[in-house]
Protein backbone atom coordinates (compact mmCIF):
# COMPACT_ATOMS: atom_id res chain seq x y z
CA UNK A 1 0.00 0.00 0.00
CA UNK A 2 1.29 3.43 -0.89
CA UNK A 3 1.30 6.31 1.54
CA UNK A 4 -1.38 8.81 0.56
CA UNK A 5 -2.95 11.96 2.00
CA UNK A 6 -5.79 10.11 3.71
CA UNK A 7 -3.34 7.79 5.48
CA UNK A 8 -1.04 10.67 6.46
CA UNK A 9 -3.87 12.54 8.15
CA UNK A 10 -4.46 9.55 10.45
CA UNK A 11 -0.83 8.94 11.42
CA UNK A 12 0.97 10.35 14.45
CA UNK A 13 3.47 13.01 13.45
CA UNK A 14 6.71 14.21 14.98
CA UNK A 15 7.48 17.64 13.56
CA UNK A 16 10.98 18.77 12.66
CA UNK A 17 9.71 21.99 11.08
CA UNK A 18 6.24 23.46 11.33
CA UNK A 19 4.50 26.72 10.62
CA UNK A 20 7.20 28.46 8.58
CA UNK A 21 5.42 30.75 6.14
CA UNK A 22 7.53 29.96 3.09
CA UNK A 23 8.86 26.49 3.94
CA UNK A 24 7.34 23.05 3.87
CA UNK A 25 6.24 21.49 7.13
CA UNK A 26 8.58 18.54 7.76
CA UNK A 27 7.57 15.66 9.98
CA UNK A 28 8.22 12.01 10.75
CA UNK A 29 5.62 9.25 10.46
CA UNK A 30 5.74 5.48 10.74
CA UNK A 31 4.04 3.46 8.01
CA UNK A 32 4.34 -0.26 7.32
CA UNK A 33 7.26 -0.50 9.78
CA UNK A 34 9.16 2.27 8.00
CA UNK A 35 10.13 5.66 9.38
CA UNK A 36 9.32 8.22 6.73
CA UNK A 37 10.02 11.95 6.51
CA UNK A 38 7.26 13.92 4.84
CA UNK A 39 7.83 17.36 3.33
CA UNK A 40 4.39 18.90 3.11
CA UNK A 41 3.04 22.14 1.66
CA UNK A 42 -0.67 21.31 2.06
CA UNK A 43 -1.35 23.82 4.87
CA UNK A 44 0.34 26.80 3.27
CA UNK A 45 -1.22 29.80 1.54
CA UNK A 46 -2.38 29.30 -2.08
CA UNK A 47 0.74 31.01 -3.46
CA UNK A 48 3.12 28.90 -1.38
CA UNK A 49 1.14 25.75 -2.20
CA UNK A 50 1.60 26.50 -5.88
CA UNK A 51 5.32 26.96 -5.34
CA UNK A 52 5.46 23.83 -3.17
CA UNK A 53 3.72 21.74 -5.78
CA UNK A 54 6.46 22.61 -8.26
CA UNK A 55 9.27 22.05 -5.77
CA UNK A 56 7.90 18.70 -4.55
CA UNK A 57 7.68 17.44 -8.13
CA UNK A 58 11.20 18.68 -8.89
CA UNK A 59 12.70 17.13 -5.78
CA UNK A 60 10.90 13.84 -6.37
CA UNK A 61 12.39 13.69 -9.88
CA UNK A 62 15.87 14.43 -8.54
CA UNK A 63 15.65 11.74 -5.87
CA UNK A 64 14.62 9.21 -8.48
CA UNK A 65 17.69 10.09 -10.53
CA UNK A 66 20.19 9.74 -7.68
CA UNK A 67 18.57 6.64 -6.16
CA UNK A 68 19.38 4.79 -9.37
CA UNK A 69 23.04 5.82 -9.29
CA UNK A 70 24.25 6.18 -5.69
CA UNK A 71 23.85 4.75 -2.20
CA UNK A 72 24.41 7.96 -0.26
CA UNK A 73 20.93 9.41 -0.60
CA UNK A 74 17.82 8.36 1.31
CA UNK A 75 15.27 6.42 -0.70
CA UNK A 76 12.34 8.26 -2.17
CA UNK A 77 9.04 6.55 -1.34
CA UNK A 78 6.82 8.69 -3.52
CA UNK A 79 4.47 11.66 -3.49
CA UNK A 80 1.46 11.09 -1.23
CA UNK A 81 -0.20 13.88 -3.19
CA UNK A 82 0.92 16.76 -5.38
CA UNK A 83 1.85 18.88 -2.35
CA UNK A 84 4.04 16.41 -0.48
CA UNK A 85 7.06 14.16 -0.67
CA UNK A 86 7.81 10.96 1.30
CA UNK A 87 11.49 10.17 1.96
CA UNK A 88 13.37 7.53 3.93
CA UNK A 89 14.35 8.71 7.42
CA UNK A 90 18.10 8.56 8.10
CA UNK A 91 18.58 8.40 11.85
CA UNK A 92 21.93 10.10 12.31
CA UNK A 93 23.63 13.39 13.16
CA UNK A 94 23.67 16.36 10.84
CA UNK A 95 26.93 18.16 10.16
CA UNK A 96 25.52 21.05 12.15
CA UNK A 97 25.40 18.89 15.28
CA UNK A 98 29.07 17.89 15.33
CA UNK A 99 30.86 21.23 15.48
CA UNK A 100 34.40 20.81 16.74
CA UNK A 101 34.00 17.07 17.33
CA UNK A 102 37.07 15.73 15.55
CA UNK A 103 36.02 12.10 15.75
CA UNK A 104 33.75 13.05 12.85
CA UNK A 105 36.61 14.24 10.63
CA UNK A 106 36.08 11.10 8.55
CA UNK A 107 32.72 12.52 7.45
CA UNK A 108 34.43 15.38 5.61
CA UNK A 109 36.44 12.86 3.60
CA UNK A 110 33.25 10.90 2.91
CA UNK A 111 31.58 14.07 1.68
CA UNK A 112 34.51 14.66 -0.67
CA UNK A 113 34.06 11.15 -2.13
CA UNK A 114 30.33 11.73 -2.61
CA UNK A 115 30.89 15.02 -4.42
CA UNK A 116 33.46 13.40 -6.70
CA UNK A 117 30.97 10.69 -7.65
CA UNK A 118 28.21 13.21 -8.26
CA UNK A 119 30.36 15.37 -10.49
CA UNK A 120 31.51 12.33 -12.49
CA UNK A 121 27.84 12.01 -13.51
CA UNK A 122 27.45 15.75 -14.18
CA UNK A 123 25.25 16.15 -11.11
CA UNK A 124 25.61 19.14 -8.76
CA UNK A 125 23.84 19.31 -5.40
CA UNK A 126 24.36 23.09 -4.93
CA UNK A 127 23.15 23.23 -1.32
CA UNK A 128 25.82 21.38 0.66
CA UNK A 129 26.81 24.40 2.72
CA UNK A 130 23.58 24.14 4.71
CA UNK A 131 24.25 22.36 8.00
CA UNK A 132 21.14 20.18 7.92
CA UNK A 133 21.67 18.76 4.44
CA UNK A 134 24.40 16.23 5.29
CA UNK A 135 23.68 13.41 7.73
CA UNK A 136 26.27 11.11 9.32
CA UNK A 137 25.27 7.53 10.06
CA UNK A 138 27.40 4.39 10.52
CA UNK A 139 30.61 5.91 9.12
CA UNK A 140 28.77 7.13 6.03
CA UNK A 141 27.27 10.43 4.97
CA UNK A 142 23.91 10.91 3.29
CA UNK A 143 22.92 13.96 1.28
CA UNK A 144 19.40 15.33 1.45
CA UNK A 145 17.31 18.25 0.16
CA UNK A 146 17.55 18.04 -3.62
CA UNK A 147 15.44 21.01 -4.68
CA UNK A 148 18.51 22.85 -5.96
CA UNK A 149 20.16 19.85 -7.62
CA UNK A 150 21.15 20.16 -11.28
CA UNK A 151 21.99 17.38 -13.72
CA UNK A 152 23.73 18.70 -16.80
CA UNK A 153 22.86 17.24 -20.16
CA UNK A 154 24.95 17.44 -23.32
CA UNK A 155 23.04 20.48 -24.58
CA UNK A 156 22.21 22.21 -21.30
CA UNK A 157 22.94 25.97 -21.38
CA UNK A 158 24.07 25.62 -17.76
CA UNK A 159 27.20 23.85 -18.98
CA UNK A 160 28.63 27.35 -19.43
CA UNK A 161 28.49 27.68 -15.63
CA UNK A 162 29.95 24.25 -14.88
CA UNK A 163 33.04 25.62 -13.05
CA UNK A 164 30.78 27.68 -10.80
CA UNK A 165 28.46 24.74 -10.14
CA UNK A 166 31.43 22.57 -9.28
CA UNK A 167 32.85 25.20 -6.94
CA UNK A 168 29.51 25.53 -5.13
CA UNK A 169 29.84 21.90 -4.06
CA UNK A 170 33.58 21.58 -3.56
CA UNK A 171 33.85 24.74 -1.47
CA UNK A 172 31.63 23.06 1.12
CA UNK A 173 34.39 20.53 1.86
CA UNK A 174 36.68 23.15 3.38
CA UNK A 175 33.78 24.85 5.14
CA UNK A 176 32.92 21.64 6.96
CA UNK A 177 36.53 20.76 7.66
CA UNK A 178 36.90 24.14 9.33
CA UNK A 179 33.67 23.58 11.26
CA UNK A 180 34.26 19.99 12.40
CA UNK A 181 38.03 19.58 12.64
CA UNK A 182 39.75 22.98 12.31
CA UNK A 183 43.03 21.69 13.73
CA UNK A 184 43.42 19.55 10.59
CA UNK A 185 43.41 22.53 8.21
CA UNK A 186 46.62 23.18 6.33
CA UNK A 187 47.91 26.71 5.68
CA UNK A 188 46.97 26.32 2.02
CA UNK A 189 43.41 25.34 2.97
CA UNK A 190 43.13 28.38 5.25
CA UNK A 191 44.04 30.60 2.30
CA UNK A 192 41.42 28.91 0.14
CA UNK A 193 38.77 29.49 2.79
CA UNK A 194 39.48 33.22 2.69
CA UNK A 195 39.19 33.15 -1.08
CA UNK A 196 35.89 31.28 -0.96
CA UNK A 197 34.42 33.90 1.37
CA UNK A 198 34.45 36.64 -1.21
CA UNK A 199 33.34 34.27 -3.97
CA UNK A 200 30.42 33.24 -1.78
CA UNK A 201 29.46 36.89 -1.38
CA UNK A 202 28.94 37.04 -5.15
CA UNK A 203 27.13 33.68 -5.37
CA UNK A 204 23.78 33.91 -7.18
CA UNK A 205 22.63 30.30 -7.58
CA UNK A 206 20.61 28.80 -4.77
CA UNK A 207 17.14 27.45 -4.21
CA UNK A 208 14.50 29.14 -6.38
CA UNK A 209 13.22 32.23 -4.63
CA UNK A 210 9.59 32.54 -3.65
CA UNK A 211 7.57 35.26 -5.32
CA UNK A 212 7.04 38.40 -3.29
CA UNK A 213 9.11 40.01 -0.56
CA UNK A 214 10.53 38.22 2.48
Amino acid sequence: MELNRELIENLDKKYFLKGKKKQADVYLVEFENKKIVVKDYINKTPLIKFYGKRMAKREYRNYRIVNKLFDFFPKIYGMPDKYSLAIEFIDGKTFGEVEGDEKYCFAVNELKKCIKQLHSRQIYHLDLRKRGNIIIKDKKVYLIDLVSMVKLTAFSPLRLFKPILKLADTSSILKWKQFICPSKLTEEEKKKIKKFRWIRALWFINKPKLPGKD
